[in-house]
């Protein structure tokens, strides 16, 4: 996976599992939704605005489980994974295959031992912006345009890894850069000089 894909996972209870009696074993949910606040990523928190996906491409996302490759559950090209926008959020239907991974993945949902669902994203040119949150008072990190959808995985652990916030941690690092005040810069420099014992 590139190294310039972003990973993050989407809230507890967003998936369903359900079929027909004959029919074929399907899995449903939120791979993202708009306007809500992550938990705490490394120092900054994250949404998505309602227009990110304006003019993300979408043709041709997998659906995985554990964001690993080998174990390819549908696919937007095929027809086995379809993607709708609405109001809430990224909605997705994977028709799952006649796979053992599949059928142990289906039964796990079914019992709720997995819950969770993730995906896989390019920021476009000016993708994101930050502001300070006021609940928290951390720096806000709001994805405006994801340009490519790479996947949406079921996840067994939610966890975010640190290579995941990597590309976040240095957008939030130039937004500070910029947005340092003078009288900030002023006591910055007045401790680079107690240091130096200037």
């Amino acid at each position: 996976m590139s190294k310039e894909v972003e990973i993050r996972t989407s809230q507890e209870g967003a998936l369903k599992a359900h079929s027909s009696d004959d029919g074929p074993k399907v899995i449903s949910g939120y791979a993202l939704k708009f306007g809500t606040r992550s938990h705490n990523l490394g120092g900054f928190i994250e949404m998505i605005d309602k227009r990110a996906l304006d003019q993300t491409d979408m043709s041709d996302v997998r659906a995985l489980i554990d964001h690993d490759p080998s174990k390819i559950l549908g696919r937007t090209s095929a027809g086995t994974l379809k993607l709708e926008v609405d109001d809430i959020g990224l909605r997705f239907d994977v028709t799952l295959p006649n796979t053992q991974y599949a059928t142990d993945l289906y039964e796990n949902l079914r019992v709720g031992n997995i819950s969770n669902c993730s995906f896989g994203f390019l920021l476009g040119k000016n993708g994101d912006s930050f502001t300070r949150d006021q609940e928290t008072g951390l720096p806000l990190r709001s994805l405006r345009n994801i340009s490519k959808l790479t996947d949406v995985s079921v996840v067994t652990y939610p966890a975010y890894e640190d290579t995941d916030v990597t590309i976040a941690q240095r957008n939030l690092k130039q937004y500070e850069q910029r947005n340092l005040n003078p009288q900030k810069e002023k006591l910055l420099l007045q401790l680079d000089l107690i240091k130096l014992g200037l």
